[in-house]
């Protein structure tokens, strides 16, 4: 599995050789995102949703969101998009699988977190604060995307119950240094508190960290 951080909440993620990428917010420099698949969307924040229109159309990429980003998909042109709810398994190429969880975001209308499995186990939260329904995951994620900000969403401390209630092997902050502020440290400080052994590995912009 390949990962690369984009900044924010997006992601490009290759796994099996199906290339996805997630949450493209308004800013995200495009011209250094490579080939696409899919897109998979959170929820309708301009924040995550902000460059599908343009990128679902030069990467002849499908789009897969909530109803509310199928919606607003729809009327901006787009003709690649699949709807998917909470608790619906998708089946993409190559074995690859998405499986959509509602979040605790309550400013959206619809909020998801999706796992991503294909050669590993990828969970992408999407904007949300911690949430029993991430106890769920236990056991079942090598790497989490969790949010630090604290803007609207997980902070340090929260993004640190999160990763107890779901025990990946590995996390990547984000959520952080676009918008708002979030250290990653701080969030090492906080597993430590509750002696969690979890390895954090913050990415820099455009690094490409496979696993």
């Amino acid at each position: 599995m390949k990962i690369i951080w984009y900044g924010h909440a997006c992601f490009w993620v290759e796994t099996n050789g199906v290339r996805l990428l997630i949450d493209p917010y308004p800013e995200v420099d495009d011209d250094r995102i490579g080939e696409v698949d899919y897109i998979l969307i959170t929820h309708e924040h301009v924040d995550h949703y902000g460059k599908v229109e343009l990128l679902s159309r030069l990467r002849d990429a499908t789009v897969i969101g909530p109803k509310p980003v199928y919606m607003t998909a729809i009327s901006d042109g787009v003709t690649k998009v699949r709807e998917i709810e909470d608790g619906q398994t998708i089946e993409l190429k190559n074995g690859v699988k998405v499986t959509a969880f509602y979040m605790e975001h309550p400013s959206s209308q619809y909020p998801l977190g999706y796992l991503i499995e294909g050669d590993k186990a990828l969970f992408h939260t999407g904007d949300t604060y911690s949430t029993p329904v991430l106890q769920r995951l236990r056991g079942r994620v090598d790497v989490l995307l969790v949010p630090i900000s604290g803007r609207s969403t997980a902070n340090e401390r929260e993004a640190a119950q999160i990763v107890e209630d779901m025990r990946p092997r590995l996390v990547i902050p984000m959520h952080y240094g676009i918008y708002g502020t979030g250290s990653p440290e701080k969030l090492r400080d906080e597993l430590q508190k509750k002696r969690i052994w979890t390895l954090v590995r913050p990415l820099e912009l455009y690094e490409e960290f496979t696993l």
